[in-house]
């Protein structure tokens, strides 16, 4: 969801973005499709859906939305240029960003997907934004510190848990039963109510579990947006090579542990003792795996430049592509719409969000043929620049 404004586009960080956009809708489909608390039992039902949700957890759960959050961060460069002298009028754009990423995520947690990150970047992105004038040392220390309280504070919400007996409690807040029944019963006024009423819960789970993580992946990329480690990605070739070699081994160990903890013994993340283990070890580790998804990837497009470019149209229109996975899904699985909530296996949900992500892919291809933006940055960059589209879209 960057800016390049009047510079050209860098490829990589398109793909990237592409890329995660694809990880993004396949982790969020089950909490839009099957349940709110995501896989159940009853979606499990078959080794076929089994293995798509271990796949899923292994592979894509708390490592997609990292890297989407490191690009979010490498991307504010574009929009206020790193220097001695502070960029007033960067500032002025970026924040109007936030301001309208604020109010697009708030309308899109009550109308589509309780989920949103728009919300939480506008909250997260102002916080980034005291550090635009530090040193890139001091940055690097905010994600240290970010990364190190966010873990400490997961850490000890599932120790509490296990300690008191309330990891295989079961227990869900009634405003989230009341989102559930509406999915699948409600209309579009009764569902966006219902989705209002459990907003306050859902943000404070957010902010439990993925916040401190997130301001980490941003500080990070700002970083690695001031040294260029996306615009020329074969000058860092031995970083790429250490975050693969390291990233991928020790990312996918732990990431194979969580997974098993989280299966265990049921359906998923934090509905028995094992499984809430595992959404620590979970999210303590993705950085890890994303790391060496980030490397891996590099190397890749160092190797075969044109084997991610058709992920490049969704990054290039990621706001559009975003929104546009919310509204393709709700229109399947709401009671509004088609009504298959809770009615698909695992499997076939997985199918459908990633078949949602290549149709939107496309349609963002052919979109781009005729414009420079998506159809929603065109006009998140006329209002980031007070009433001007500018130089990159037509």
């Amino acid at each position: 969801m960057g800016d390049v404004a009047g510079r050209a586009r860098q490829r990589f960080p398109d793909q990237l973005r592409g890329l995660a956009l694809l990880g993004i809708v396949v982790v969020n489909a089950p909490f839009m499709a099957i349940d709110v608390d995501g896989y159940t039992d009853d979606s499990l039902a078959t080794t076929v859906d089994r293995a798509a949700a271990m796949l899923t957890t292994l592979l894509a759960e708390g490592k997609f939305y990292l890297i989407f959050s490191f690009l979010f961060g490498y991307s504010a460069t574009f929009i206020v240029r790193p220097g001695p002298v502070v960029d007033e009028s960067g500032l002025r754009r970026y924040r109007r960003r936030l301001i309208a990423l604020a109010a697009l995520g708030l309308a899109h947690a009550v109308f589509l997907f309780l989920g949103d990150i728009l919300l939480s970047y506008a909250l997260l992105g102002a916080i980034l934004m005291l550090a635009f004038g530090w040193t890139d040392r001091a940055v690097l220390n905010l994600a240290l510190f970010s990364y190190l309280l966010a873990a400490t504070w997961l850490g000890l919400l599932v120790v509490g848990a296990v300690v008191d007996g309330s990891a295989g409690a079961q227990s869900v807040a009634p405003e989230l039963v009341e989102l559930n029944t509406a999915m699948s019963d409600g209309s579009f006024l009764q569902l966006a109510l219902a989705r209002a009423s459990a907003l306050p819960t859902t943000l404070l789970t957010l902010a439990s579990v993925q916040w401190g993580f997130a301001l980490a992946a941003f500080a990070l990329g700002l970083v690695a947006g001031r040294r260029g480690y996306l615009a020329d990605p074969a000058t860092h070739r031995a970083l790429w090579r250490r975050c693969a070699a390291w990233g991928l081994t020790l990312g996918f160990a732990a990431q194979a542990l969580a997974t098993w903890l989280a299966f265990a013994d049921g359906a998923g993340y934090a509905q028995t003792t094992l499984g809430l283990v595992g959404l620590g070890v979970g999210f303590i580790t993705a950085p890890v795996l994303a790391a060496g998804y980030l490397g891996g990837l590099a190397l890749l497009y160092l190797r075969w430049p044109s084997l991610l470019a058709p992920s490049e149209s969704a990054g290039r229109a990621s706001l559009s592509v975003y929104l546009g996975e919310s509204v393709v899904l709700c229109v399947i699985f709401c009671g509004w719409g088609f009504g298959w909530y809770g009615q698909l296996g695992a499997a076939a949900v997985t199918a459908i969000a990633a078949a949602t992500w290549g149709g939107l892919a496309l349609a963002a291809w052919a979109w781009l043929r005729f414009h420079r933006r998506g159809p929603l940055e065109i006009l998140m960059s006329t209002w980031q620049n007070g009433g001007s589209v500018g130089p990159s879209a037509r």
